[in-house]
């Protein structure tokens, strides 16, 4: 399988589940953390999946799967634990839509890598299905190493940056002080 990663946005993006377990809950609440619209189609749910539809964070349709629920989405997971519904789910997909399928990924078109969120910076870390587990791994030998100070880092970063492309020197002059601010840190 050849993957590259990705960086994107999903704030607003209508996003379907497809399952109500374990699985899906975690998929949800990663949707749910990049702003996505979530609806979760399952004829019954996990109690997080119940609490967070309780709450309001997303919708959940109680219901059986039908190609008709990925209409409007455009990131679709398919997270039951039936491989006959996964592969329904991933055949129904449209071509312009991102699918993710848990238990065969080369159904899909996508596969969420773990990650490591420190403010601005994001770290993720694949294994391209070899080893999830040393991912989480890797993923957590790298939090010793960019701990939650990175998160003030990039925000002066950030501020500093945006002063320097907006002051009005040279291309040259720019990219000279924005190497020394990184390298500074």
């Amino acid at each position: 399988m050849n993957h590259t990663p990705i960086m994107l946005n999903l704030h607003g993006r209508p996003a379907v589940v497809i399952g109500a377990g374990k699985v899906a809950a975690r998929r949800s609440r990663w949707l749910l953390e990049a702003g996505a619209r979530v609806t979760v189609v399952a004829p019954e749910a996990g109690g997080e999946i119940r609490t967070l539809a309780g709450e309001g964070k997303l919708h959940w349709r109680k219901k059986a799967f039908e190609p008709a629920d990925l209409h409007d989405a455009w990131v679709v997971v398919a997270a039951t634990d039936s491989a006959e519904v996964n592969r329904k789910v991933a055949e129904a997909a449209g071509s312009r839509q991102l699918v993710n399928v848990v238990d065969r990924p080369s159904l899909g078109n996508f596969h969420v890598p773990v990650r490591l969120n420190r403010g601005r910076l994001t770290l993720s870390v694949s294994t391209g299905g070899a080893s999830p587990f040393l991912a989480r791994m890797i993923r957590d030998e790298l939090a010793e190493q960019y701990d939650e100070s990175w998160r003030e880092k990039l925000d002066r970063l950030y501020r500093e940056r945006e002063k320097i492309r907006t002051s009005g020197l040279s291309e040259e002059e720019k990219r000279r002080r924005l190497r020394r601010l990184a390298e500074e840190d």
